[in-house]
């Protein structure tokens, strides 16, 4: 019997007891995988049973310990759209950005913007700017124009006829120099003001008719006129008919399209001072009487008393008048001139209308640079009433003194044209749509504003600049006040009357006038039908002292021709100045005395010669004297007696260079 040896099993080493855990169960580790770890020390299978035990302990603990409840499954997830990338060339490169408009084209949209949404805000844009820049260039010349000379020495008279023009802008202006204590800058603000109460009247009433973004354009329009330009510097009939002729429109709609008796009162006195202020009105007057007889609404207020009230107003206002204009000289009867002066008048008054021709051709033409894409502008529609009415009183006027001065029925005046030209711009928009488009708006509202704003400052460059020139001085650039000291010590000195005729030019007179106190009556030209209120006898009884220049009349030892027939057999005191003007250029002035009846001229008192105004002794001052002369005289010979032949003959003056 053989013997069995048994052969002990190496036992592995020491383990680590596995941890027992109590959360989630471990996986178990598959049950090959023992087998095959117990093949390789050639041990077979079926020896590895008693080794699994601790396996099922760890089963049957797992098996003890409570699973935790399962979690809820999420939601399902929408399935994700695909990223779009951006192109290569968006991430690498920016795309380059828009060019915003510039800082000037801007403010042209902002225009048009406050002319649709705010015009009331637009209307006070306008009427400041234009008014404060005028001011500033009325005031920055030194003297007045050579119209506010003529205004000034015309008013001193309150005439009711004068030689030229109709009294009503005359008187205004003396009122407003009795009111300011005769400052002069009172013409200026006459001048200004009218034109600022013409812009106004208008905007009233075409916000009437066409609403008030109309009514804002049309005023932007007439400031295009050029009425509104350099003319307003200076105070002259045209300028003081301006606002009349629209208030007389404006009372004249009021009345027919209403029931009250008052707007036919206002219409008939509106249209007595606008007959006193340029003789333009009386045809204005003809075409609203045609209206009246042509339009139904104007025809059935004439058997009302309304019309004859507003008649019988403006006859009686204009009686004074009237009377002058029946004892005027008539028309020439030529008939060259006649047509001359109609041609010119028309001519100036296209001419007069040339800036709102430009500008409305600028904003109608396509493909002009920097006209901005085109714009449309609305305004209310107007009636056929308002329509027919600007349209005959904007036109009807000049057609009609055009035509009548071919028959000698009206007089064509410097400054008649520009007293008809304060509809122009509302009658344009009466033909045009209600809705229309500007197809060059910023290239239009460019030209707009380079008239609003630069107007004032060509026009002082302009006045300026003929200073330096060979021409004549400018009158807003003319010593006035140191020519008129001059003469007035020239006339102190020999003579204790005051000065109270001054004999000359409208112009050399008018400077030495207007400064003088107190202020002296003018003989213009020595004519009594251009001054009336100087008579013979008050000739002898005031004297007069003569004024002229060497440019008018290079003898400075005897009277001028023109003057002596009205002067008469006088024995004057002849004398010489020459007057400074600056910038290296002189004026030499004669002038002569004729003293009252039976009054002796005495001889001044002995001082040394001024360097502005020379005696007949005395040589002419070199360029580089002061510019303002002193207002102390000349010296004469010392001959007591008057007579022209006592008198050194004076030496030849200085001209202006």
């Amino acid at each position: 019997m053989q013997r069995t040896t048994a052969i002990k099993r190496k036992q592995p080493k020491t383990r680590r007891p596995k941890k027992k855990h109590h959360g989630k169960p471990q996986p178990a580790k598959p049950v090959a995988a023992e087998p095959a770890a117990e093949a390789e020390d050639g041990v077979p299978p079926a020896a590895a049973a008693p080794p699994a035990a601790p396996a099922r302990d760890t089963a049957a603990t797992a098996a003890k310990t409570p699973a935790p409840p399962p979690r809820p499954a999420p939601p399902p997830k929408a399935p994700a759209k695909p990223l779009q990338r951006p192109a290569p060339a968006a991430v690498t490169r920016p795309a380059a950005p828009i060019a915003a408009p510039g800082v000037a084209l801007r403010a042209c949209d902002a225009v048009l913007d406050i002319l649709r949404n705010e015009p009331r805000r637009m209307l006070l844009w306008i009427l400041g700017i234009y008014g404060g820049l005028w001011f500033v260039a009325a005031f920055s010349f030194p003297s007045l124009p050579a119209i506010g000379y003529e205004m000034a020495l015309r008013a001193h008279e309150w005439p009711t006829g004068p030689w030229r023009d109709p009294p009503l802008a005359p008187w205004l202006t003396q009122l407003a120099g009795l009111l300011t204590g005769g400052w002069t800058g009172s013409q200026i603000v006459l001048s200004i003001g009218s034109a600022l109460a013409t812009l106004l009247l208008l905007w009233r009433l075409g916000a009437a008719m066409l609403g008030r973004s109309g009514a804002t354009l049309a005023v932007a329009l007439t400031i295009m006129i050029g009425c509104f330009g350099a003319e307003v510097l200076g105070f002259d009939p045209a300028i003081a008919a301006l606002p009349l002729s629209v208030a007389a429109v404006a009372l004249y709609r009021r009345a027919v399209l209403g029931t009250r008796r008052a707007p036919w009162i206002w219409l008939g006195l509106v249209c007595g001072l606008l007959g006193n202020a340029e003789h333009a009105g009386f045809a204005l007057m003809l075409v609203l009487a045609a209206h009246l007889l042509l339009t139904p609404g104007g025809r059935r207020h004439l058997l009302t008393p309304g019309p004859v009230l507003a008649a019988a107003i403006a006859v009686a206002v204009l009686t004074p008048h009237l009377l002058w204009l029946a004892q005027a000289d008539p028309a020439p009867h030529e008939i060259g001139a006649r047509l001359g002066a109609a041609f010119g008048f028309l001519s100036g008054q296209i001419g007069l209308h040339l800036g709102l021709i430009v500008l409305a051709v600028v904003a109608a033409l396509p493909r002009l640079p920097l006209q901005g894409e085109p714009a449309e502008l609305t305004f209310e529609r107007p009636s056929g009433f308002d329509r027919s009415l600007i349209l005959a009183s904007a036109f009807g006027p000049s057609l009609l003194i055009a035509l009548g001065s071919l028959f000698g029925w009206f007089s064509i005046g410097t400054s008649t044209g520009s007293a008809l030209a304060a509809l122009s711009g509302l009658a344009l928009l009466m033909l045009l749509p209600p809705t229309f488009v500007l197809r060059a708006p910023r290239l239009a509202v460019v030209v707009w504003l380079l008239v609003l704003v630069g107007a004032p400052f060509v026009a002082i460059g302009s006045i300026y600049s003929r200073a330096y020139g060979n021409g004549p001085l400018p009158t807003e650039l003319y010593p006035a006040r140191a020519l008129s000291n001059a003469m007035q010590a020239v006339w102190k000195s020999r003579t204790t009357r005051p000065l109270a005729i001054v004999t000359g030019s409208a112009r050399q007179a008018g400077f030495v006038a207007l400064y003088a106190s107190p202020r002296p009556s003018v003989f213009i030209d020595a004519d009594l039908t251009k001054s009336p209120w100087i008579t013979a006898q008050r000739l002898k009884q005031s004297g007069t002292l003569v004024v002229w220049t060497t440019d008018e009349f290079p003898r400075t030892d005897d009277l001028p021709p023109p003057y002596r027939a009205a002067l008469g057999d006088v024995a004057p005191v002849y004398g010489t100045m020459v007057l400074p003007l600056g910038r290296g250029k002189l004026k030499a002035y004669g002038w002569a005395m004729i003293p009252s009846a039976g009054e002796t001229l005495r001889a001044p008192a002995a001082v040394a010669p001024p360097s502005a105004a020379t005696s007949p002794e005395t040589a002419a001052p070199a360029p580089a004297q002061p510019a303002v002369p002193p207002e102390l005289p000349p010296p004469v010979p010392p001959s007591s007696s008057p007579a022209p032949a006592e008198p050194r003959s004076p030496a030849p003056p200085a001209t202006a260079n």
